[in-house]
């Protein structure tokens, strides 16, 4: 395990879960089993691959899975200056590394963790972390040798865009 990632005896430490009603998923061993509520799901497949904390809109208003961060788990200087977000989700068609960038790091963080699918990692980085590609496309960072695809969207920010210390914008339209 890397240095600053959790295992799933720290999730409930880092996070406040919520969620009304029980739900299924399929445990390491791939029974489908079912979690309790206000219980996250660690989901894996049929022969017990993990794939990550399951996150669903629930059947009905007000059922969905809901991940909060808590914010005395980022140092100060992350809470409140600008960061790079890494987020690898799967929503059915593959793993998806992207890359935010915010000058609000748990606004950031509960809004990739409430999308609905397989959260597999979730970090921050100090920092606008260099950006990667062509001149006119959003383009890629580069962390612990793999690629984290840039967003379009300017994540959690105050209306500005978010430029680099000299003033180049970090995201072409």
């Amino acid at each position: 395990m890397a240095d600053g990632d959790l295992d799933q005896g720290d999730f409930d430490i880092a996070f406040a879960f919520t969620r009304p009603t029980a739900a299924a998923y399929r445990n390491a061993a791939g029974a489908i089993v079912l979690a309790g509520a206000d219980a996250p799901r660690f989901d894996h497949l049929g022969d017990g691959t993990a794939r990550g904390l399951l996150v669903e809109p629930g059947l009905q208003l007000g059922q969905a899975d809901r991940v909060r961060l808590d914010p005395l788990m980022l140092p100060e200087d992350l809470l409140a200056g600008r960061v790079t977000i890494l987020h690898a989700l799967d929503q059915g068609a593959g793993l998806v590394r992207r890359a935010w960038y915010s000058e609000n790091a748990k606004a950031t963080i509960d809004a990739c963790l409430s999308i609905a699918g397989h959260h597999q990692e979730i970090g921050v980085i100090g920092g606008f972390r260099a950006r990667q590609g062509g001149r006119f496309e959003p383009g890629f960072v580069r962390y612990r040798r793999l690629s984290w695809s840039l967003t379009r969207i300017l994540a959690a920010n105050a209306g500005a865009a978010l430029a680099d210390d000299d003033g180049h914008p970090l995201i072409g339209a």
